[in-house]
């Protein structure tokens, strides 16, 4: 689909539970509940992190088991003295940042490279989908929002920011 950032992706389920999606321009909806504010600093901009390298957080795991498992134990453990026990210390101290690693793989946005993938996707797992959640489709961010008539209504994040900017416009000088 050709500029994809001008289209919000509506998906309704009908009364027999079947879920169709459309694409419709951006124009049909009243987005000013959505809209994001204008900063109270008055910045002209900001960077926000959209996407990340994934973490392997199953990787992590093992290199922190490894990593405890080649360092002596604190005094206060002098009675784990065999392999397994250490082993078993080691993993109950690896497990909870593991479990943080895998929370936090859960709140990245979602990334498809097609509209069909990420359609297919949305439609399976419609009822997991959180309101304000990220989606990348095809390179470009939409926010999942709830509107009425619809299950979900993922909307481009460039409709929803504003360019508007509260103040004078501001210069710099260089004083010699």
């Amino acid at each position: 689909m050709e500029e994809l950032d001008r289209y919000v992706l509506v998906l309704q389920e009908s009364s027999s539970g079947h879920v169709t999606h459309s694409w419709r321009p951006v124009e049909e909806f009243d987005l000013s509940p959505f809209r994001f504010q204008p900063r109270a600093e008055r910045t002209y901009g900001r960077i926000a992190l959209a996407a990340a390298r994934p973490r392997d957080c199953h990787a992590e795991l093992d290199e922190c088991i490894n990593n405890c498992l080649s360092r002596p134990l604190s005094e206060d453990y002098a009675h784990i003295t065999s392999y397994g026990a250490k082993s078993e210390y080691c993993r109950k101290g690896c497990w909870q940042p593991y479990r943080d690693c895998e929370e936090l793989q859960g709140r990245r946005p979602l990334e498809f490279s097609a509209t069909e993938q990420a359609v297919d996707w949305l439609k399976r797992n419609r009822k997991e989908v959180l309101a304000g959640s990220i989606v990348v489709i095809a390179g470009v961010a939409f926010i999942v929002a709830f509107s009425p008539g619809a299950i979900i209504a993922l909307i481009p994040a460039v409709a929803l920011a504003s360019s508007a900017v509260d103040g004078e416009p501001r210069f710099a000088a260089v004083a010699q």
